[in-house]
């Protein structure tokens, strides 16, 4: 089969995210087959609406969502205001034409492994279902995407948030990164007082359980009075090659905790991140702290200086 047009730009639609695609089913179809990898199939509207727009830059740009679409599936985009070949696959799948975003999960057999997302157009709801995929054909997810359900609910509201103040910030930050309900920490300071910034899953842990764990570490819940970061959090990663990573919250909280108690930070990396470590010596010349910055923005400026 001619390979050529299998693939497209990953930038040349916004309604497609930051996914590299492939277009031609039956290709996607005998890769699934070569690779053992599920197909994930995207309908969708190409030029599209604001919906589908906004579907591409919030559920399809994530570098981690990206990743884990690109590592674990066979990404397919089939355009659902198109003639010819798309049109057929359309039909197919008895789907709209001129519609929102619908995505389907395939086997090699081109049956679906789960049902299809349609009408949710929310990062986790595509988080969700890629995470239902991974469990029910691999029985595991990589550390990175684990951690990324986290990071989503940070993002988009759904994580709450708390300070408290420590004896030593530095310390206090893997601290309290060890309650199972904690996605990210941060030290820093309201007024004088050393205090780790939160964020908690309030669906794990409530905001007393989290407090008695505090306490019993001797912490202690204030409220905030114009926190700001300091300058050196997550102590431990900004003294370790790391720090030259794009790496988002979660990670970044995870890691930190790793160092000091001996545990493997890479477990949290994702493979182009291991690369990135890996070749540290070309890809970090300048010895820039791109842990601090928005992950989107550092990846890209890595990728860009790679």
């Amino acid at each position: 089969m001619n390979t050529q047009n299998a693939k497209i730009s990953i930038n040349e639609y916004r309604e497609l995210g930051k996914v590299a695609w492939f277009r031609d089913y039956d290709f996607a179809m005998q890769e699934s087959a070569r690779t053992g990898k599920p197909v994930l199939l995207q309908f969708q509207e190409v030029p599209g609406c604001s919906t589908c727009v906004n579907f591409g830059a919030e559920v399809l740009s994530h570098p981690l969502m990206v990743e884990a679409i690109e590592e674990k599936f066979v990404p397919l985009a089939i355009f659902n205001n198109k003639p010819g070949r798309d049109a057929e696959i359309l039909r197919q799948f008895a789907e709209l034409a001129w519609n929102n975003p619908v995505a389907y999960f395939l086997g090699k057999n081109g049956q679906s492994i789960i049902p299809k997302l349609a009408n949710s157009y929310h990062p986790l709801a595509m988080y969700d279902k890629i995470k239902e995929v991974m469990l029910k054909t691999e029985g595991s997810l990589p550390g990175y995407f684990e951690l990324l359900e986290g990071d989503l609910k940070i993002d988009y509201g759904y994580a709450e948030k708390a300070y408290f103040e420590t004896p030593c910030f530095w310390s206090g930050e893997t601290t309290m990164a060890g309650h199972p309900a904690v996605i990210s920490t941060e030290a820093g300071w309201i007024g004088h007082k050393e205090v780790v910034e939160t964020y908690f899953d309030s669906e794990v842990a409530s905001i007393d359980d989290l407090n008695k764990y505090a306490l019993g570490e001797g912490f202690f819940l204030v409220k905030n009075g114009n926190y700001r970061t300091d300058k050196e959090p997550q102590y431990y990663l900004r003294k370790a090659p790391y720090k030259h990573l794009p790496l988002s919250r979660a990670q970044r909280t995870k890691i930190n905790r790793a160092i000091p108690y001996r545990e493997k930070p890479e477990k949290y990396l994702s493979p182009k991140q291991l690369e990135w470590l890996e070749g540290s010596s070309a890809a970090f010349n300048g010895g820039a702290e791109m842990y601090r910055k928005n992950i989107a923005t550092a990846w890209k400026a890595l990728g860009e200086k790679l």
